[in-house]
């Protein structure tokens, strides 16, 4: 199987844009294009070094909280650790409702193309 890594780069790097603007809108937070940018940037190189299996601490569930502290700290840098800890919270809330939501939509229309490996859902794309 062919993985295509800008495709996945893309497909996150939107991914945790959206996210993460909706984060701050829900928190009512400042939002500063470029460091949302950059933030989403970061977490899709992370989802492209998961792909390699070399690299296996990065699939650790500590790093990926301490990713998610770094994406939002980088997004929004909040004032004091209760703005962090509030930010995280609906950063986790927004995410799972995505992820949810998405898996929903596969369960309902079931396709063909969509394969899971190592716990990432990815396409098969013929020629």
């Amino acid at each position: 199987m062919t993985i295509y890594l800008d495709i996945i780069l893309l497909e996150n790097l939107c991914m945790n844009y959206i996210i993460l603007f909706a984060t701050g809108l829900i928190h009512k937070t400042k939002i500063k294009g470029f460091r949302i940018f950059f933030s989403s940037l970061i977490g899709g190189i992370y989802s492209i070094l998961s792909f390699v299996p070399v690299l296996q601490v990065y699939s650790n569930i500590l790093f990926k909280i301490l990713l998610s502290v770094v994406m939002v700290y980088i997004a929004f840098f909040p004032s004091n650790a209760k703005q962090l800890v509030k930010e995280l919270i609906i950063f986790y809330l927004v995410s799972f409702a995505f992820g949810g939501c998405a898996f929903a939509f596969l369960y309902f229309i079931r396709p063909q193309d969509i394969l899971m490996r190592n716990g990432v859902l990815t396409r098969y794309l013929p020629y």
